[in-house]
C-alpha cells in the first residue's frame, strides 16, 4: 500500500472521524473524540465542516455518515471499465447457483467487493459492497493473486501478515504459493472456509486479451451444500461461462 510521504494531519483526522462513524453506525461527539484521541472541540469543528458539505448528518444526539458518500461510491464504481458488464453476469450466476455471487477488484493490495447478488438460497454474510479483505484467504483474492504480475504478487505475499482467521486459513507462504500455482493451472480458486467458518467460495479471474486482471467473480455458499460434484464441476463450470462472457465483451471496450 502506498503511504503518504508528507501526510496532512487535518485530513488524517477527518478520515479517522469518518471511519469511526462507519464502524459505529453513528456516534456522539464525546464517543468520537475518545476513539480518535482528539478534543471534543476539534471533533466538533471537523463534523461541522463535513455536515456543511453533506458528508455527515446530525441525527438527534449522534452524527452519522451522509448520503453524499453514496454518490461518491457510485462514481468510483463506474470508473471500473467492466462494471456494467459484470452486473448481468453476476446476477445470472447467483440465480443459477442459488448462492451469493460476488465481483471483487484489487486496490492497495486488498480485495474490495464492488458488487454482490443474492441467489434464492444465499446465506447472509458480513460481505457488502465496499467490504475489504486480505487477498490470501478468499477465492476472489486468490484468483486475483494467481494471475497478477509475478513481481506484484511476490511483493504482496512477502508483505502479508498471515492470520488464522479460521482453522482452515492458510498461514504459510509456501502453502499459499503452491495453491496459487494450482489456481493458475485450473483457472479456478477455492476458499474452504478460510475467511468465514463453514462458508466455501469458488472464484475465477476476469482478464483481458493481454492477461491484465480486472478483478474476479465468485460464488459463495455453505459447505453443507457443496458436495464434491457441485464444488468441483457444477459451480466452476458456471463461473467459467460467466467469466468467458465478460472477457469476450471486454474486447469491445
Amino acid at each position: 500500500m502506498t503511504r503518504a510521504k508528507n501526510p496532512v494531519q487535518a485530513v488524517q483526522r477527518t478520515l479517522d472521524i469518518v471511519d469511526t462513524l462507519r464502524d459505529t453506525g453513528g456516534a456522539r461527539v464525546t464517543e468520537i473524540a475518545k476513539t480518535v484521541d482528539l478534543t471534543k472541540g476539534t471533533v466538533h469543528s471537523h463534523l461541522a465542516t463535513l455536515e456543511e458539505k453533506g458528508y455527515v448528518v446530525h441525527d438527534g444526539t449522534e452524527y452519522k455518515l451522509g448520503l453524499r458518500f453514496v454518490d461518491l461510491s457510485h462514481y468510483a464504481k463506474t470508473q471500473i471499465d467492466i462494471y456494467d458488464l459484470i452486473i448481468e453476469e453476476v446476477d445470472a450466476l447467483a440465480a443459477e447457483s442459488g448462492e451469493m455471487g460476488l465481483f471483487t477488484v484489487e486496490e492497495n493490495d486488498e480485495g474490495v467487493c464492488l458488487y454482490s447478488a443474492e441467489g434464492e438460497a444465499s446465506v447472509q454474510t458480513e460481505v457488502y459492497v465496499g467490504y475489504r479483505n486480505e487477498l490470501y484467504h478468499t477465492a476472489v483474492g486468490k484468483a486475483i493473486l494467481a494471475f497478477m504480475p509475478a513481481e506484484q504478487r511476490d511483493r504482496i505475499i512477502e508483505e502479508t501478515t498471515f492470520e488464522a482467521i479460521t482453522p482452515n486459513t492458510i498461514t504459510d507462504e509456501a502453502a499459499l504459493r503452491e495453491e496459487l500455482e494450482g489456481t493458475r493451472e485450473e483457472g479456478i480458486a477455492y476458499n474452504y472456509g478460510e475467511a468465514i467458518h463453514g462458508l466455501v467460495g469458488i472464484g475465477a479471474p476476469i482478464r483481458d486479451q493481454d492477461g491484465t486482471v480486472y478483478g474476479a467473480i465468485s460464488v459463495i455458499g455453505p459447505a453443507r451444500r457443496m458436495d464434491d460434484d457441485r464444488l468441483e464441476n457444477d459451480i466452476p463450470e458456471m463461473i467459467r461461462r460467466a467469466a468467458n462472457v465478460i472477457e469476450i465483451n471486454l474486447t469491445s471496450l
